[in-house]
């Protein structure tokens, strides 16, 4: 199993806004199966835009993080 970082924000005139923030640390196989994971905890269907994830139908976005920008933040753990 690998282990993915996401962070998930509000947006706010199409830019990330954190005015809230939700850290994930997800253990799946692939990307995919960690986006699978997320979406079913979150109930929300994620686009790539090649930049972040966009949340379908609503102002929200998600970022995937790299591992030197986590050791500060606490994560919500999926498995």
């Amino acid at each position: 199993m690998n282990k993915f970082y996401f962070e998930m924000t509000d947006t706010f005139g199409g830019e990330s806004n954190y005015s809230w923030v939700k850290r994930f640390e997800v253990n799946a196989k692939s990307l995919h199966g960690a986006l699978c994971k997320l979406s079913n905890e979150t109930g929300f269907n994620f686009r790539f835009d090649g930049n972040r994830y966009n949340v379908k139908n609503a102002y929200i976005c998600m970022f995937e993080l790299d591992i030197e920008s986590i050791e500060h933040y606490k994560f919500k753990t999926i498995d």
